[in-house]
């Protein structure tokens, strides 16, 4: 029996590893008897798909920084073996020519565009390629969007609330752009598709950038879940326009995606990209300011325990009296914890549905 877990850890207990729509593509798999060769493993957020097919060896497509630590998490407390040229980033092409993917569909539905496209190229005629969902979550766009690759789009029948889309006969050609780009207070920003958020600033990320205060003083700033690093463009956009020392950039996030999106928007020597979901790779007391609009969404859940055990560790890299400013929805509980960990914490601007928090380490 195989011991699959959660990273990060979760005390939410209804936060589970795997759900029907993971345990119905397994039994696809078995029931149906289809053939071992190439498969590809697309969305398996904790690795629970490739510890249970792991005699196949499969390739993972990588997304998210966690997500390849619990892979590596699982697959050691499992005694399996992990072929690290099996790993790949969602723009990788393919080796080889896959036979069978197993694939649970993102919320994103522009992100499984991109998985699709990556997928087609590597399809031949007998590829199978089976995408789970829960039936809750269906959308006539995600029968649109298998059809722009393949012939053959069939539904199978709901088991456990959850049922498959079965894509065979890759269409000969298709093209599709990856790439969105929109115009943002002067700056063309770039992204991948599935990066937040697409075709625009979301809201809250607008009332911070158009709330925030800088101070010239902040030379080294440390842009935390970056994004498409709209807000350390715009950052470095106010220091040019004031005629400002060029800070020393910092961007970060958990997203492969979104920091290859950020690379397009932020060039420059003094701007610095990481793909990570923790901040253990920075010095203490480096940072003068941190700023962020920390996700509390991951896929349909909501889970804000990674946000709050972000704060910790942003007070640990900011040096003494440097600031941290973060925007977030009213309703979620982050004054609480933030003021036993920052000696001062004030809101610098709030409205009927965001507030812009300022806390001072």
């Amino acid at each position: 029996m195989l011991k699959i877990t959660r990273y990060p850890e979760t005390k939410n207990k209804s936060l589970q590893v795997s759900s029907a729509a993971d345990n119905y593509l397994l039994n696809f798999l078995k029931e149906n008897e289809i053939p071992k060769g190439n498969l590809a493993l697309v969305n398996d957020r904790f690795g629970y798909l490739a510890c249970h097919t792991a005699d196949w060896n499969p390739y993972s497509v990588i997304a998210f920084k966690s997500q390849e630590k619990a892979l590596r998490i699982n697959f050691k407390n499992n005694n399996l073996e992990l072929a690290d040229s099996h790993l790949l980033s969602p723009l990788d092409s393919f080796p080889e020519k896959l036979d069978v993917v197993l694939l649970r569909i993102p919320k994103s539905l522009d992100l499984f565009k991109l998985y699709l496209h990556q997928i087609h190229q590597a399809s031949h005629e007998n590829t199978v390629i089976l995408c789970s969902f829960m039936t809750k979550y269906f959308s006539k766009q995600m029968l649109k969007t298998a059809e722009l690759f393949f012939e053959e789009v069939n539904q199978s029948l709901a088991w456990k609330k959850s049922r498959l889309l079965i894509l065979k006969n890759p269409k000969s050609k298709q093209t599709v752009e990856l790439l969105k780009s929109f115009q943002w207070q002067g700056l063309e920003i770039q992204q991948y598709l599935g990066v937040f958020s697409a075709d625009k600033v979301d809201y809250a990320t607008q009332f911070l950038l158009n709330n925030i205060k800088l101070k010239q003083s902040e030379q080294t700033i440390l842009d935390l879940a970056s994004g498409n690093g709209i807000i350390a463009a715009s950052i470095l956009n106010k220091y040019q326009a004031q005629n400002w020392e060029t800070p020393e950039l910092h961007l970060i996030d958990d997203s492969f995606l979104a920091v290859a999106s950020s690379k397009f928007n932020l060039p420059g020597e003094k701007n610095h990209f990481h793909y990570s979901d923790d901040l253990e790779d920075f010095k203490d007391k480096s940072f003068d300011l941190v700023v962020s609009n920390p996700p509390f969404h991951f896929e349909y859940e909501i889970n804000t325990e990674v946000t709050m055990d972000f704060f910790e560790q942003v007070y640990t890299v900011l040096k003494p009296n440097g600031r941290f400013i973060l925007v977030f929805n009213r309703h979620l509980r982050y004054t609480t914890l933030l003021k036993r960990i920052f000696s001062k914490v004030d809101v610098m601007v709030d409205s009927p549905k965001f507030v812009v928090m300022e806390c001072i380490k």
